[in-house]
């Protein structure tokens, strides 16, 4: 548990079964749910997967490597975040020790179209919130309280098919999400760093960003960057058309 964060909760497993069920009770439509995304690159496997590709959200190992470059590039932003890109991307920063998992989901139902949210849902009223452009720290403890009033320990922390760890444990794994805001740039949300990092434009005409060139670019970074033992220690969900 980090200095500052309200509390500590059990990691979620990076299990489109589980996500998808706290999206629905979140208030995601059903006619979207998460999908395993299996590679980025190779065109069979990409076939399987519905489209269009609203979000992505990949879970990562924190390598000391990695510590070292988000650290470096957060330095780099000349002034704190303040929501004053919150009409164009939603983004949450993490006050809840191990809740990164719940910080992606956010990061992807909060930035999709209109219509796949349910009215009168309790994301639609987290929305409307933020719609009032509320600051960072309001932002964080409207979550807080989100996070306490679905109880995710006890209905979401212990599922799964891996066993689960403490919620005090330290986990060395981490969720972000890749969206694409409403200036049709790409996005990657990390309530960890210090605000949500444009990767750059996209194809205004292209709804899905599974084969926008940064995606992919961004990730295999990553990748590049890890060390052997952890190179295969990555995982990918998307957002796209349910397959029911």
């Amino acid at each position: 548990m980090a200095a500052g964060d309200s509390k500590s909760v059990i990691p979620l497993e990076s299990n489109p079964a589980i996500f998808s069920e706290l999206a629905f009770k979140l208030g995601l439509s059903p006619v979207v749910d998460f999908h395993d995304v299996y590679s980025l690159t190779d065109t069979e496997l990409l076939a399987f997967l519905p489209n269009p590709v609203y979000a992505v959200i990949l879970l990562f190992p924190l390598t000391e490597s990695y510590e070292n470059y988000r650290k470096t590039e957060d330095s780099n932003i000349p002034q704190a975040y303040h929501n004053q890109h919150i009409e164009t991307i939603k983004w949450f920063k993490q006050t809840i020790g191990n809740g990164c998992g719940l910080y992606a989901l956010l990061h992807a139902l909060g930035n999709l179209p209109n219509d796949l949210i349910i009215s009168n849902s309790v994301l639609s009223s987290l929305l409307a919130k933020l719609d009032q452009r509320v600051s960072v720290e309001e932002v964080s403890k409207i979550v807080e309280d989100l996070e306490a009033s679905i109880k995710l320990d006890q209905n979401y922390g212990e599922k799964g098919q891996t066993s689960v760890p403490a919620a005090d444990e330290e986990i060395y794994f981490h969720f972000i999400t890749f969206v694409k805001g409403k200036d049709n740039h790409l996005y990657e949300l990390d309530g960890r760093r210090n605000g949500p990092i444009d990767l750059g434009p996209t194809d205004e005409h292209n709804t899905s960003i599974i084969s926008v060139p940064q995606l992919t670019e961004k990730i295999q970074f990553y990748i590049n960057n890890a060390d052997e033992a952890n190179k295969h220690n990555f995982a990918m969900m998307a957002i796209g058309p349910s397959l029911d």
